[in-house]
């Protein structure tokens, strides 16, 4: 695995090994598993509809999915998207959308990268 080109994409992946006990091996199936997961594409789908609820639920999952691997940039980028929905502020979370999208392709791109 070539952790530098997941480092560079904004994942910490000295953080993230720490919280797996330096496993390498499991930090590669969780990665390939989120680089499957489909809630970004039910976030953009959310907003597509104008639906808050839904993209609370998606944003909160990535949220907790990337807290957990360490992404940092995306996991405040999705945090504070819960907290402007939660706050009524719908309108504020839905503008960033495509940051987070942006920020999820990039690193599902470099997934691909460091794996193969």
């Amino acid at each position: 695995m070539r952790l530098e080109v997941l480092d560079a994409a904004g994942l910490d992946t000295a953080d993230a090994l720490a919280r797996l006990m330096g496993s390498e091996a499991l930090l590669g199936r969780l990665l390939g598993k989120f680089a499957a997961d489909e809630n970004c594409a039910k976030l953009v789908a959310a907003a597509e509809k104008d639906d808050a609820d839904a993209a609370l639920e998606a944003a909160h999952a990535l949220k907790g999915v990337s807290g957990n691997l360490s992404m940092t940039r995306l996991y405040e980028l999705t945090a504070r998207q819960c907290e402007l929905i939660r706050g009524g502020d719908w309108p504020a979370a839905r503008a960033l959308v495509d940051d987070v999208v942006a920020e999820h392709d990039a690193l599902v791109a470099a997934i691909g990268d460091a794996l193969a």
